[in-house]
Formats: C-alpha cells, sequence, structure tokens
C-alpha cells in the first residue's frame, strides 16, 4: 500500500513538472497595457503599471514601459523572442530572467568584471495556490560570483524571486530584510488580492490632438504634448522654415493618452520653428518660437 502511495506522489510531482515544461513560457512575465501589480516591502507599497509597449521591427523584441515618462527616457523592460527578460535595457541591461529556464538552469545576470559577476539558476518549480487560484511557481536564486586569487568561485545568495504563472513576480526575498511580496494585481483586466482604485488609463482621447508647445516663445527647452485615442505609430518631428528636419523627437507605438516629448535645441538660432504628429491616420503641424 505504501509503495502504491508513493508510486502516486511521483507520477503528480511528474505531471506539474510536465506540466510546467508546456506552459507559455511568456505567461510567467505577463505585461498586458493596463496590467498593474502592488507590493507591499519595508518603508511602504511599490506599484508598477503597464502604460504602454512597442515591439522592435529588427528582431521582435518587446519593450515594456512602467512609466510616463519612462524611467531614465527608456523602457524598463525588454522581452525578447527567445523568453529572456532584460532590466534597464538601455543602460545596465540586467538579464533578469530566461522564462522558459528549467530546474537547475543557470545564467548570467550582469558581469561586472573579470572576477566579478551576478548569476541567476532556477531552484525548483512546483505547483501552489496564489490568491486562490492553483498555478504553477518557478523559483530562481540569485547569486553574486567572485573569483579568487586562487581561481576558486565564491558565492553569496543575493535574493531569491518567485515567478508565478500568470501573475508574473509574487516575492522576493533575501531571508534578511522584510520580503518583497505581491499583495494585489490586476492582469489582463482581472483582479486578483487588494489593488487599489486607481485605473489605467483614466481618459481615453477621443481623437489625435498635437497641443502648443509650453514655454513659447523658449530658450532653450520646450514641452510638446499630444494625445492618440488608439494604440498608433506616432512620430513627433522639427522642421526650420526651409522644411529642413531638426530633430526626432519621437518614432515609436504608443497606447491611447496622453504624452509629452521634450524639445532642447541650445545650438539653433532664434527664429520660427515648425513640430509635426505624424501617425498612419493624420497629420497634425504647430509653429514654435525660439527666442534666445
Amino acid at each position: 500500500m505504501k509503495g502504491i502511495y508513493l508510486l502516486f506522489f511521483f507520477l503528480l510531482c511528474n505531471g506539474y513538472y510536465l506540466q510546467a515544461q508546456q506552459l507559455d513560457p511568456y505567461q510567467f512575465f505577463p505585461a498586458h497595457v493596463g496590467d498593474r501589480w502592488e507590493y507591499t516591502q519595508a518603508g511602504g507599497n511599490v506599484t508598477y503599471t503597464v502604460i504602454r509597449d512597442s515591439t522592435d521591427m529588427k528582431d521582435s523584441s518587446r519593450f515594456i514601459f512602467f512609466y510616463n515618462p519612462p524611467l531614465y527616457y527608456g523602457a524598463n523592460y525588454r522581452i525578447d523572442k527567445n523568453y529572456n527578460v532584460f532590466n534597464l535595457p538601455q543602460f545596465d541591461n540586467l538579464h533578469e530572467y530566461k522564462l522558459d529556464a528549467q530546474i537547475s538552469k543557470s545564467w548570467i545576470v550582469i558581469v561586472v568584471d573579470s572576477n566579478k559577476w551576478e548569476e541567476s539558476r532556477v531552484s525548483g518549480i512546483y505547483q501552489s495556490f496564489v490568491f486562490g487560484q492553483l498555478t504553477t511557481i518557478k523559483e530562481i536564486q540569485h547569486y553574486q560570483c567572485r573569483r579568487g586569487p586562487d581561481s576558486l568561485i565564491d558565492t553569496t545568495l543575493i535574493d531569491v524571486q518567485k515567478l508565478a504563472y500568470g501573475f508574473g513576480l509574487i516575492s522576493k526575498e533575501n531571508y534578511v530584510l522584510q520580503p518583497y511580496l505581491l499583495r494585489g494585481c490586476r492582469i489582463n483586466g482581472v483582479t486578483y488580492g487588494t489593488v487599489g482604485v486607481e485605473e489605467y488609463p483614466q481618459n481615453i482621447p477621443s481623437e489625435f490632438v498635437l497641443y502648443q508647445n509650453y514655454p513659447n516663445p523658449f530658450n532653450p527647452s520646450t514641452t510638446i504634448s499630444f494625445s492618440i485615442p488608439r494604440y498608433s505609430h506616432v512620430t513627433i518631428k522639427v522642421f526650420d522654415l526651409l522644411g529642413r528636419e531638426i530633430q526626432d523627437l519621437a518614432n515609436d507605438y504608443f497606447s491611447p493618452g496622453t504624452y509629452k516629448v521634450e524639445f532642447n535645441e541650445r545650438n539653433l538660432s532664434s527664429g520660427i520653428y515648425f513640430y509635426q504628429l505624424i501617425t498612419s491616420k493624420t497629420t497634425r503641424t504647430l509653429k514654435m518660437i525660439l527666442q534666445k
């Protein structure tokens, strides 16, 4: 009888593991526009909301933006077609996750120098409940590695992160500080746990609008705002009086909403300039004055 129970337990665990292998890896890091996560940690709550995304036409990588304007004026994450997730791709480019990695698979997060680097490894894949939903958890251990004078490698555990299928990051802890825990999220329109009342987007524009820059006249910088009613590719360009292009301020895909870009050009002479909103549906042009 005991052997039957052990066999059943083995088949059950093996079934869960096989199920994890067959899951869509991208669902360990969901990121639809409007998705929202709220975490508790020492010092207060932390909230992330996907405000827009875009696709790199060269390699089909997807860029995820949590802030408006984006943090450091770039994407927060890049997800490539091989299930790799990179944090702050335009700066640190940390290889945060490998979403299709199985147990014991490891990868380099960042190389600091020839003797120091960070590395992550999948330490477990198992079933558990998240907000009452039975799902698959992928546990990832994050280490700092250092090569000593005798070439032996010393490793120090930085933290343990848990990704839940359909929910993304649900916890991060190092067993010393207060853990970073998901208290609620809104994924693809469905709310789990405790989530604040703020919604995104709050007001969807009804049409394409290019607003008058402010300040105007300006010296040397000014802010240009625009609104779009639907997911669109948007280009914002600046021209001189002769129609020569001065600067390309935006050239990307944007979700519905209102956005701001800054024009700062210290090398231009005083005079009249034009800025233009270009989409597949419309073109809008306005005048601005640089006065030094």
